[in-house]
C-alpha cells in the first residue's frame, strides 16, 4: 500500500537544529548519452534533501523540472512529495537539490528515483532557443539507505605544503571524463553550524568534491570562493591535490560549493584526508570571525572495480 503526504510549504526546514544525518550514495544512472547521479542523502527532520547532478554529451543548456520529472518511492510502496531547492544549469551539467517529503522512516532500505522530463536547449538560427528532450527519456536510481561505512583513519600529512589554489578548469565536469562516484556522506558539527561531505565525483584527470554547509542563522553560511574559505586535499600516498572552488549556491540558512580536485586521485589511494577552514557567511563584512574550525575528515578510497 503506498501512502502520500503533503510537501512542506515552510521553505525554511533546511537547518542545522534539524539535520539528522547523512546518507551516502554512489548511485549513477547512465542512457544514452547522459547520466544521472545521486550526491547524498541529507536528512532532516520533516523531509529530506537529494542533491542530484545531470551529465550530458548532447549540445546545449541543459534542463529540467523536478517536481514534473522525478518521482520518488521507498521498497514499502510509500511516496514521496518533490520541491526544487535550487538548481544551477550549464552547457552539459546540471544540479539541482531536491526537498522530498516526508522523512524516509526507518524501516525504509531504499528509495527509488524515477527521473524524466530531461531536456537541451539549443540555439536555432536566426535567435531563440529550441528544446528536445535527451537521448534517454528515464532514468532511474536505486539509493541505498543503509550503505556501508565510508570514513577511514584521516592519513598522516604530507611534508609539502598545500599547493596555492589556481583558477579551475572549465568545464570541470564532463559526460565524457566521468569514471564514477565515491561516496562520502560525512558530517562535522560546530556551534549553530553544520559541514557535510557529500561526494567525490571522480573523472580522468580530477575530481570535484561538494560540500554543504548548514545553519540556524540564517545569515550563517555562504558558498567558497576563491580567498574565502580554505580546503585541502591529500591522500595516504603522500600525495597533496590543488583544490578550487567551482560554483556555490545558497538560500537562508544553508549553502553547497563545489571544488574541483586535480589531479585524479592517485589509483594506489586507499583514504584521503580533507581539511576545511575560514568557511564564509553570506553578507559578512572582510575581517568577520568564519564558521569555527578547521573540519577535518578521513574518507576510505575502495579500490577500483
Amino acid at each position: 500500500m503506498s501512502t502520500r503526504t503533503p510537501v512542506a510549504t515552510d521553505p525554511e526546514r533546511r537547518r542545522q537544529a534539524s539535520l539528522g544525518g547523512l546518507v551516502p550514495t554512489s548511485a549513477v544512472a547512465r542512457e544514452g548519452d547522459t547520466l544521472v547521479m545521486a550526491l547524498c542523502v541529507e536528512l532532516h527532520a520533516e523531509g529530506a534533501v537529494l542533491p542530484l547532478l545531470v551529465l550530458s554529451d548532447a549540445p546545449g543548456l541543459l534542463g529540467w523540472d523536478p517536481a514534473q520529472g522525478l518521482s520518488v518511492t521507498d521498497d514499502a510502496g510509500r511516496v514521496y512529495e518533490v520541491r526544487n531547492l535550487a538548481q544551477q544549469a550549464g552547457l552539459g551539467a546540471l544540479q539541482t537539490a531536491v526537498w522530498i517529503a516526508p522523512v524516509p522512516p526507518p524501516d525504509a532500505r531504499t528509495l527509488t528515483l524515477a527521473i524524466g522530463g530531461l531536456v537541451r536547449t539549443s540555439v536555432a538560427r536566426g535567435g531563440g532557443g529550441v528544446e528536445r528532450p535527451l537521448t534517454g527519456a528515464a532514468w532511474t536510481l536505486e539509493i541505498d539507505l543503509v550503505p556501508a561505512r565510508t570514513g577511514a583513519d584521516v592519513p598522516a600529512e604530507p611534508d609539502a605544503d598545500p599547493p596555492p589554489g589556481r583558477p579551475a578548469r572549465v568545464p570541470a565536469r564532463t559526460f565524457a571524463g566521468f569514471s564514477d562516484l565515491l561516496p562520502i556522506g560525512q558530517a562535522r558539527m560546530a556551534e549553530g553550524a553544520a559541514v557535510c561531505l557529500w561526494a567525490l565525483e571522480r573523472y580522468t584527470d580530477r575530481a570535484v568534491l561538494t560540500v554543504g554547509t548548514l545553519a540556524d542563522d540564517p545569515m550563517r553560511v555562504a558558498p567558497m570562493t576563491p580567498g574565502a574559505g580554505r580546503v585541502e586535499v591529500w591522500d595516504d600516498r603522500g600525495n597533496r591535490y590543488e583544490v578550487s572552488p567551482i560554483h556555490g549556491a545558497a538560500r537562508p540558512g544553508w549553502s553547497e560549493t563545489s571544488l574541483e580536485v586535480a589531479p585524479a586521485i592517485a589509483p594506489g589511494a586507499r583514504a584521503i584526508g580533507v581539511r576545511l577552514a575560514d568557511l564564509p557567511g553570506h553578507g559578512a563584512p572582510r575581517g568577520a570571525t568564519p564558521l569555527a574550525g578547521p573540519f577535518t575528515f578521513g574518507v576510505a578510497v575502495p579500490p577500483a572495480a
